[in-house]
């Protein structure tokens, strides 16, 4: 029997690759952007439905936002990308501290689209975006191997080509641009509505397609593919022992869009990605420090004090992140 296509949030590493989760004292983690991080980004569909199956149209406006985006914010570095049925990885460097505002033109920008293409209104992803920072490079290819290795590890395919999403890396050593074309809606509206009020047949979106170019990040060079192949080869073992078959294209493509995994896989969310323990503890310790900067800053803040310094790499409350300088002026 094959796999019931049940996707779900990341698992935490194991074996030399740990992760961490941090007390969440304020609601939800506070967002701690220093420039030259890097990022495993997540985000899921609400009620893990499979609003993002994938299709040609979904495809297409998936690939055309991470374009646009990337056009909007050229810093924000993609080293891998994979969208399942239900939700999508990214693995970023945010060169700038640009991950909030890059998130928020993506995911905006996305959901509308989704619902356009699924003609539904409403939430379409269900709460905000996770990004764990990752520390180490160890840590940083296990993270690359799990992105795009993800439709494999959901019994989804035997391996990460044959998916009929959009998985993306760079398999070089080299940066790898990407062609994307999509309909420039403005211009096409404009003309629709100019054939409309003539009384003449609305013109062909194809008419109207315009194009740019997305570019993938290497990381690891060669060592990434070696990586991913031998976790695939690892996955098919794994499914040899248990009997267990991958679903087929059609399969995947038959799903019904409204329809959501019986069991959705949910984990702690960790604080961080890294394999080595010193580095664990040393973010766990600053990420308490900066909590606790930041409520002492709040605290003030709500008592009406407005000349306040929030720690450097905060989002005070209805400001943008906080630079190094902001923070220790002079």
């Amino acid at each position: 029997m094959p796999f019931s296509g049940a996707e779900g949030t990341p698992q935490r590493l194991s074996g030399r690759h740990g992760s961490c989760s941090v007390e969440n004292p304020m609601g939800r983690p506070l967002r701690r952007h220093a420039p030259g991080t890097y990022y495993l980004v997540t985000t899921r569909c609400h009620q893990a439905r499979f609003f993002l199956r994938p299709e040609s149209a979904l495809n297409e406006a998936v690939l055309e936002w991470l374009a646009r985006a990337q056009q909007q914010y050229p810093d924000l570095q993609i080293h891998a990308f994979c969208a399942m049925s239900n939700h999508l990885h990214l693995l970023v460097r945010d060169t700038r501290g640009e991950l909030a505002r890059w998130a928020s033109y993506f995911f905006g920008n996305l959901a509308r689209a989704v619902n356009g293409i699924r003609q539904r209104r409403g939430v379409a992803f269900e709460r905000r975006y996770a990004a764990e920072p990752v520390l180490d490079d160890a840590a940083l290819l296990d993270r690359l191997v799990y992105v795009v290795t993800n439709p494999v590890k959901a019994g989804l395919c035997e391996v990460s080509r044959q998916w009929p999403g959009v998985v993306l890396w760079a398999a070089g050593e080299e940066p790898e641009q990407r062609e994307v074309s999509w309909i420039d809606r403005g211009p096409y509206r404009r003309a629709r509505h100019r054939a409309k009020k003539r009384g003449e047949a609305p013109p062909a979106p194809e008419l109207f397609r315009t194009s740019g170019t997305l570019v993938l990040q290497p990381l690891a060079g060669r060592r990434s593919a070696e990586a991913i192949e031998a976790r695939e080869q690892e996955l098919a073992a794994e499914r040899a022992r248990s009997g267990r078959v991958a679903m087929t294209r059609d399969e995947v493509l038959a799903q019904d869009w409204h329809a959501a995994p019986q069991r959705a896989k949910r984990s702690p969310r960790p604080a961080c990605h890294t394999s080595e323990r010193s580095l664990r503890q040393a973010f766990l310790e600053g990420y308490r420090e900066f909590v606790e900067a930041f409520r002492q800053a709040s605290a003030q803040w709500r008592e009406g004090c407005r000349d306040v310094v929030f720690p450097p790499w905060s989002y005070p409350p209805s400001c943008p992140l906080v630079g190094f300088a902001d923070a220790h002026p002079g």
